[in-house]
């Protein structure tokens, strides 16, 4: 594949870090830009030599000069766009979550499927260089404790019922897609307690969920926007094996490993995430690679969200792979 041609369609903060995030790589251009308020897709496109901005997303996917897709909207519209974008033949990078719903998901990952296109999903904290050397020091865990606690949310999309589904689901497919990638696993079932407390959307606002793993080891995700703790940050991440433990804090820039008998060793690195997994969808796309993070990972996240709040509902433990099987 020669030079890989882009469009963008959300010209919004996460799609201007995109739009940077390509600009750094070789091998791909973002060409056009396309957002409901013009003005932003201008900005972009004026910023990264585009060819072309518009309001109007039926003409980034009916582009043919374009090979792939960004597609940086509010969640609600990823699958309608996502489908679009498969059935034009483009390739897709979709920001997360896949969608907000598992029927959503599903719908999505049948047209990809159907087409014969590759999707991306952009779960951007596995990339993370203290995640990444979590895995390499304990790359099969007996639990895993995920939290992400932030301060109280306001009146944003992402809060919105609709629009963004509410800080745990909104937020939660990062920790829970985590949580199933530092596992190496499938979650067979989740149990968790939770509510609305307070949150006037009427959503889900703070849980704490237990997942089995398939290969028996054992998850704990804390979500919510009760109150960001200083002392753990917003994102902290405890591993544990056998005589071996792992703790991430300073939102996962600050790695601490113990094992037993040994002094603790202390690793630092960066918040980021963004550049490479674009590098990792432009190679992709070049090599036929599998897809870091696909359709089915993000549906998995998904339902392990919907799941979780199944379980509050239900009051007992609901299954989660066996029924993204069906």
């Amino acid at each position: 594949m020669s030079e890989i041609r882009a469009g963008l369609i959300g010209c919004g903060a996460i799609g201007g870090v995109h739009s940077e995030a390509v600009a750094g790589l070789e091998g791909i251009r973002m060409a056009a830009f396309c957002d409901v308020a013009e003005k932003k897709a201008h900005a972009l496109c004026t910023r990264h030599g585009g060819d072309y901005a518009t309001a109007d997303a039926g003409r980034i996917l009916s582009d043919d000069t374009l090979d792939t897709v960004y597609i940086c909207t509010h969640h609600d519209t990823h699958a309608d766009y996502c489908i679009r974008a498969a059935e034009a033949g483009k390739h897709i990078l979709v920001e997360k979550p896949l969608a907000l719903t598992v029927e959503d998901c599903r719908r999505i990952g049948g047209a990809v499927e159907r087409e014969g296109i590759r999707l991306f999903t952009a779960f951007k904290m596995r990339y993370y260089p203290m995640v990444q050397k979590a895995r390499e020091l304990i790359p099969e865990p007996l639990m895993v404790v995920m939290q992400m606690m932030d301060n109280r949310w306001g009146d944003t999309w992402a809060n919105d019922p609709v629009l963004g589904g509410g800080n745990v689901y909104s937020q939660g497919c990062h920790s829970c897609d985590l949580l199933r990638y530092v596992a190496g696993s499938d979650p067979e079932e989740v149990y968790a307690a939770g509510g609305n407390y307070y949150q006037q959307n009427g959503r889900l606002d703070n849980l704490t969920a237990t997942f089995r793993f398939e290969n028996g080891a054992a998850g704990c995700w804390i979500q919510g926007d009760a109150n960001q703790p200083s002392l753990t940050s917003k994102l902290f991440m405890e591993i544990f094996s056998e005589n071996r433990s792992v703790l991430l804090t300073d939102r996962f820039c600050t790695l601490t490993y113990t094992e037993t008998g040994k002094e603790p060793v202390v690793y630092r690195g960066e918040e980021g995430g963004f550049v490479e997994e674009n590098r990792l969808f432009v190679e992709a796309l070049r090599t036929g690679a599998p897809m870091a993070a696909d359709h089915v990972d993000g549906l998995m996240a998904t339902l392990m969200m919907i799941q979780a709040g199944r379980s509050i509902e239900s009051g007992r433990p609901e299954r989660v792979a066996s029924i993204a099987r069906v």
